[in-house]
């Protein structure tokens, strides 16, 4: 500060002996190199007294300096003073407007500039263009272009491209580059860029391969652009290589950086988001805003929040939605609640995006109450507002409410898109209420699908996802038939959604017929599709060819790993599981909860129990996988199954977790094998605590107390069943003959050909003493 301060003392006496000397145009031109208005008015004065007037190299410097201050008012009355300004001049107060994105001063100026007889240059419209914050005025700039002959300069066209791009305008982004015949890398990257910014990522990933084809020159901008449209971290690992190669990370320059960070991040590969963060010596906001959405938990992201609290920078919207979006627990609600008083304290409580992840959080967090109040307190919420309420009413079980918030948002100005309607139908998904019940649920999702006027691959797969969770996965397999026969587009997340119904089914025939369409259409080296077919196969009894397949999927594809563990998990094969999670290890493939998952299940079939404590007790040590319900419901079985029931309820009561529904009901299956009456009663207890209409726990304490002989407690039990109107679920199975699925209840009738599947058994019988009387004759003889 005190060099500062020397040089401006220095600066101040060298115009005052420019003064003194009588070189007043010298004097004007330092003072206004300090941007001081009052010292450059005195020198203007008396450079005007004196009978000197302003050329247009002086004005152009003084009408630059002021316009980059932002003052624009002294800076237009020197440009009006100049008596023959030159384009030079008039190009430094249209490019200051411009950089301040102030379009009606920048096209007046323009206007005076060609009334003045002068003509405007490229840097005049490569100002006009980048002025632009409307449509309309970018069509007008390119006709000006276009009528001037400068659609053949580089900087005009990227400007041209550029500004169709950002305001929405991508095809005529895409005609303008195209009718750009020269190989210049700023169009490109502009192209590039504006791909990106509209989603076309297949598109801007085309675009970077033909400037690589080219011979066009990478640089920073056009790395940071092509990673924002990445998905396979091989790709990106690429991207990193060419960085390095073209040296481009010396110094660690943190727009790059911050773009590495992201693509890891987004393609799952968390740990090499870090260690681009670890490697950073002077990390921005943006740095600090992707390491803490590449944080392991909601309790090292708040802490990271913490650290960039006590430091001098300022935060910033996305960091505070990162920080947000990790509280996604009932147990971080507090945490939650610390960082909205602090989105209040810094005035961020009407910013509509903060105000979206406030929802989502209160949503995942249980506390609806308090999501509706921030969603009812909005000045102007957005589909994503209403979608977030959407998703956690759906998500807690509120889905009444759910249809009924969906019902308001239609009735609004804001109608539902498409993200709005995926959100409504899998809340239809995860409808258990009784009272709209899940077939009303699938109606009204099917109503709200047929009313979409055109249908894309997001509304399919939303739809199909929605039968095959809600457990109609021959109705997702029909939904998809129909779409292609009417060829609707299907991307590799159809094929996954598909796969997975064919399991649900075990339908080998169809889960093969879709895994040949991946292979024809190239989608079978997508991570999902090629899990999705290891798992079909899995479930339909064929390992084997399940193996073969895994056998030729990418190595660091994690998903398709944990198809094939609990694959083998689910047929017996502890040996293969065993091994194939040694050799995670070696390859240095980190497991995940989905893993440890298909590990414990092989424990609990195969009645391992040192071995799947050893794995639970691991999980969190050796890989920071914290057990979750599945893991301990997995360990709780096991101890059912082999009779140690008094450790499957001294493990519930340890958990760091409340046990829900799901184990209750295991605790008491295995009471009920085993004959353990109390604990019996305490299980059922909590389960019709969480599911009072559950009928599986009536059944299975009836049950119980019959095999103890209690049947006064058995008749109580089925009066209470009956007073409640609980009534046991009838056993169903199903068979697939010729493509069609039929479904069959116990003594049902309702099938079309019941009374010839009910005479099949006579005609059978019948034709086998045939068969045994003509064997008995022929023996005779």
């Amino acid at each position: 500060m005190k060099g500062l301060a020397s040089l401006h003392s220095d600066t101040l006496q060298s115009i005052k002996t420019l003064v003194l000397k009588r070189l007043y145009p010298q004097a004007l031109r330092a003072s206004a190199s300090l941007s001081h208005p009052f010292l450059t008015d005195q020198s203007y004065a008396l450079f005007i007294k004196s009978g000197f007037t302003l050329d247009a190299f002086l004005s152009s410097f003084i009408v630059n300096r002021f316009a980059l201050s932002g003052d624009f008012a002294r800076a237009r009355t020197f440009l009006l003073d100049t008596p023959s300004p030159d384009t030079v001049s008039w190009n430094s107060l249209i490019s200051a407007y411009s950089r301040f994105r102030r379009p009606g001063p920048v096209f007046d100026l323009f206007n005076g500039l060609r009334r003045s007889g002068l003509s405007p240059d490229e840097f005049s419209l490569s100002s006009l263009v980048k002025a632009c914050d409307v449509l309309e005025q970018n069509e007008v700039a390119h006709a000006v272009c276009f009528k001037m002959g400068l659609l053949s300069n580089g900087f005009v066209v990227s400007g041209l491209v550029d500004g169709y791009a950002k305001l929405g305008d991508v095809d005529s982004a895409e005609k303008c580059f195209k009718e750009f015949h020269m190989a210049d890398s700023v169009v490109w990257t502009a192209m590039l860029c504006g791909f990106v910014w509209n989603g076309e990522l297949d598109k801007g990933r085309e675009v970077f391969v033909q400037m690589r084809g080219l011979g066009l020159e990478s640089n920073e901008f056009t790395l940071t652009s092509v990673l924002g449209v990445l998905i396979d971290v091989r790709e990106g690992e690429q991207i990193f290589g060419l960085s390095l190669k073209l040296g481009l990370l010396c110094g660690c320059p943190i727009p790059l950086n911050n773009a590495l960070m992201n693509m890891y991040s987004r393609c799952g590969s968390k740990s090499d988001a870090i260690k681009m963060f670890d490697e950073m010596t002077d990390p921005d906001i943006v740095s600090w805003t992707q390491r803490i959405g590449a944080a392991h938990d909601a309790v090292e992201a708040f802490e990271l929040f913490k650290l960039v609290l006590s430091t001098s920078m300022e935060v910033n919207e996305y960091l505070l939605i990162n920080v947000l979006s990790a509280m996604g627990a009932p147990k971080f609600l507090k945490s939650g609640k610390q960082i909205q008083g602090l989105c209040q304290k810094a005035g961020y409580s009407q910013v509509v995006c903060v105000n979206n992840a406030l929802i989502f959080m209160y949503g995942k967090c249980g506390e609806m109450v308090a999501a509706r109040r921030i969603f009812d307190e909005m000045l102007c919420g957005d589909s994503v507002s209403w979608n977030s309420l959407i998703a956690g009413y759906a998500e807690n079980g509120l889905v009444k409410l759910a249809v009924e918030v969906f019902s308001q948002m239609r009735d609004s100005s804001l109608q539902p898109n498409k993200y709005t309607l995926a959100s409504i139908l899998e809340a239809a998904a995860n409808s258990n209420s009784l009272e709209q019940g899940k077939c009303s649920m699938i109606c009204e999702s099917k109503r709200v699908y047929s009313e979409i006027s055109q249908i894309n691959v997001l509304h399919l797969n939303a739809m199909a996802a929605t039968l095959v969770h809600a457990g109609f996965p021959a109705h997702a397999l029909r939904l998809f038939q129909t779409g292609w026969s009417l060829d609707q587009e299907v991307d590799c997340i159809t094929l996954s959604i598909v796969l997975k119904a064919c399991g649900a089914l075990t339908d080998l025939e169809f889960g093969r017929s879709i895994h040949s369409l991946a292979l024809k259409s190239g989608m079978s080296q997508d991570n999902f599709v090629e899990s999705a077919v290891i798992d079909v196969y899995c479930k339909c009894g064929t390992v084997d060819e399940a193996a073969k397949i895994f056998s030729n999927v990418s190595k660091n594809n994690l998903a398709a790993w944990n198809a094939m563990v609990m694959g083998y998990a689910q047929h017996g094969c502890y040996d293969e599981v065993f091994e194939l999670f040694n050799k995670m290890s070696e390859l240095g493939i980190q497991p995940d909860e989905i893993t440890y998952l298909g590990v414990l299940n092989s424990c609990c079939h195969a009645g391992l129990v040192n071995e799947a404590r050893s794995y639970l007790s691991s999980m969190l040590e050796l890989h920071g996988v914290a057990p979750c319900l599945e893991h301990y419901a997995c360990i709780i079985d096991l101890f059912c199954r082999i009779g140690l029931l008094e450790d499957a309820k001294r493990t519930i009561d340890q958990m760091p977790d409340m046990p829900d529904a799901h184990i209750w009901q295991i605790l008491l299956s295995g009471c009920n094998i085993h004959g353990n009456v109390d604990l019996g009663e305490v299980a059922a207890k909590k389960l019709i605590e969480l599911q009072p209409e559950n009928d599986s726990a009536y059944v299975l304490l009836s049950n119980l107390y019959a095999s103890a002989g209690r049947w006064d407690a058995v008749g109580h039990l089925r009066r209470i069943m009956k007073e409640k109107l609980i009534c046991k679920e009838p056993g169903s199975s199903w068979i697939q003959v010729r493509g069609s699925v039929h479904y069959f209840f116990a003594s049902d009738t309702s099938h079309p050909e019941s009374k010839d599947l009910y005479d099949a058994p006579d005609v059978v019988q019948g034709n086998v003493c045939i068969t045994i009387l003509g064997t008995r004759e022929t023996c005779k003889l």
